[in-house]
């Protein structure tokens, strides 16, 4: 990144860093510093954000600040800037504004470990958790860049709380969407396309014949980073050739668009509700998973197609289901 409006100059010895901008030279507020020095560049991008993407009579953090640090890991943190997800980062733009509302004026060198903690056990639940992870790079980012000696949120443990099993989709459910559907139907492709890939409603909006490759559908999913790699059998194949031969994506709206992954969700969930189908989209994960184990794959196998990161999920989606049932009514609604 380039660092045009920075201005720093040596005088008797000493060095000055200053943001010059339409006539304007506004101290950063590290003088002495060497050039080199990663506090310099920090307090440059924090004060090239506000130009930038803020309104004009916004006044710059006061450096040292619990704000100013924020300013600074969103401005100058490489993993927050290449590699979170858009909706990570939009979850946690939410937490930080909440947290800088009440705790930016702090120092960072004020804010104690017991502080943190005692707010997050406050919060509890999922709550604490999304909060503890959004907040530690943030000090960690401050300690690297000398601010502050230690990470207040290196030592802290949060009580996790006990992940819910997420309704899966079941022989009754399969068998209530397809006699509802009937193929032709937009609803009816989402959900055979789910069902044969394996595929998150993210990766359902751009997978398309350009993830075709040596006989196999092939994509990264989006949420992991996971390729998989999913045979195209004949269920799949009877899905694709349902999709238009040239078009960016397989499912298509009827301007010939492709859906967004909001839309995709929520059309799903009206038409698993009008089946009356109990799981949502990623119920069909384990239909999926039983399939293939059907199929006489091993669970290995079923995770590299789905692009799992674990076994463990395939392992609990196959374990104890009613296997034949359920590919039986897989089979006879192709």
């Amino acid at each position: 990144m380039s660092e045009k409006y920075l201005r720093s100059r040596k005088r008797r010895g000493r060095w000055f860093h200053t943001y010059r901008r339409f006539e304007k030279e506004i101290s950063l507020g590290v003088h002495g510093l060497e050039p080199s020095d990663p506090r310099v560049k920090a307090a440059y991008w924090v004060e090239h954000s506000k130009w930038e993407d803020s309104p004009p009579d916004t006044v710059t953090p006061a450096k040292g600040t619990f704000a100013w640090g924020l300013a600074a890991y969103q401005t100058g943190n490489w993993k927050w800037l290449n590699e979170y997800k858009e909706s990570t980062k939009k979850s946690r733009r939410a937490i930080f504004k909440r947290y800088k509302e009440h705790q930016g004026k702090r120092l960072l060198t004020q804010i104690s470990p017991q502080a943190i903690e005692m707010a997050l056990y406050a919060k509890g639940g999922h709550g604490a958790v999304n909060e503890y992870k959004a907040l530690k790079p943030v000090f960690e980012h401050a300690k690297r860049l000398g601010y502050i000696k230690q990470n207040p949120m290196a030592n802290i443990e949060i009580d996790k709380p006990t992940p819910k099993e997420l309704p899966t989709a079941d022989a009754d459910d399969i068998s209530a969407f397809i006699e509802h559907w009937e193929i032709g139907t937009v609803q009816r492709l989402i959900f055979d396309l789910a069902l044969y890939t394996g595929a998150a409603r993210v990766d359902l909006a751009h997978i398309g014949r350009h993830n075709i490759k040596n006989g196999m559908l092939k994509f990264d999913r989006q949420k992991t980073g996971v390729t998989s790699y999913v045979p195209l059998t004949h269920e799949l194949r009877a899905a694709i050739a349902r999709t238009p031969d040239i078009s960016p994506t397989f499912i298509l709206s009827k301007r010939g668009k492709p859906y967004t992954v909001e839309s995709i969700g929520n059309m799903f969930r009206e038409a698993a509700i009008e089946a009356g189908m109990t799981a949502r989209l990623h119920g069909l994960r384990k239909a999926f998973c039983v399939y293939w184990a059907e199929q006489g794959k091993t669970v290995h196998q079923i995770a590299a197609m789905a692009g799992h990161v674990t076994l463990t999920e395939v392992e609990r989606y196959t374990r104890a289901a009613d296997r034949e049932q359920i590919v039986r009514l897989i089979m006879q609604g192709a």
